[in-house]
């Protein structure tokens, strides 16, 4: 499992496309994704896939704080044809958790969201990537809904390559931002919603959004279209809220 975190994580940071060409409409679609490549099997045949929709969750007393300390400083920032992402530089950032240290990797977006909440998207949410050294995964999902210009996201979108597989350098992203209000969440366990689908990702899915403008999220479908997977069975699994 470890091996196959680091392989996939060295992908996603460095913005490369997978080892077969998947997309989100046609034979490409996600529902094809398992049989795009075998290391894609984990697509179709995982139990704990995501994303999926929360309808129910086991409230828990005691409040697990999430302890952000992001500088910012970003190392490259990519249109990879599925997203736009930006890259951090090594150690950058942390996230400490449950006495664990997660680093920051990258920030990319979807739209509409992945997750859903009792069948309802939210128009955008952006997916930060985090890694422990001991291999295991675990995003932390900021929800956007339509209000006030965001300036973290016009920064990013103001840098993004607007063709596919290219990509820059970008020096700075306030992605602290993003998360100074992120108190309420969701947790569960799942799995990276791309191929090859890897399960035993934790997830972090924040209950409030922040906003951005109905503009800027036009400016990301007219750069990359619509991006998210369908949500998949939950299989029982538990979800967790905390406040």
């Amino acid at each position: 499992m470890k091996k196959i975190l680091l392989n996939t994580l060295l992908s996603l940071s460095m913005g490369v496309a997978s080892a077969a060409h998947f997309g989100y409409d046609g034979e490409h679609s996600p529902e094809h994704w398992g049989d795009l490549h075998p290391d894609f099997a984990a697509c179709k045949t995982g139990k704990f896939q995501s994303p999926i929709d929360i309808t129910d969750s086991i409230e828990v007393k005691t409040h697990k704080a999430l302890n952000f300390s992001y500088p910012g400083n970003a190392d490259t920032i990519v249109n990879n044809g599925h997203t736009i992402q930006v890259n951090f530089q090594k150690d950058d950032g942390v996230l400490n958790f449950e006495n664990k240290q997660f680093k920051l990797l990258q920030i990319h977006f979807h739209t509409p969201s992945e997750y859903t909440f009792n069948g309802e998207h939210f128009p955008m949410v952006g997916h930060i990537v985090h890694q422990a050294d001991d291999g295991q995964l675990l995003v932390v999902a900021v929800m956007f809904q339509e209000g006030e210009e965001n300036p973290v996201i016009a920064d990013i979108w103001k840098n993004a390559p607007k063709k596919a597989n290219q990509n820059k350098a970008m020096k700075k992203v306030a992605v602290q931002k993003l998360v100074e209000n992120f108190n309420a969440y969701y947790r569960l366990e799942g799995s990276l919603t791309t191929p090859p689908c890897t399960e035993g990702v934790m997830w972090i899915i924040g209950k409030e959004p922040v906003t951005a403008s109905k503009a800027q999220m036009e400016t990301f479908t007219k750069i990359i279209g619509k991006n998210n997977r369908p949500v998949q069975k939950a299989n029982g699994r538990a979800v967790i809220m905390s406040q």
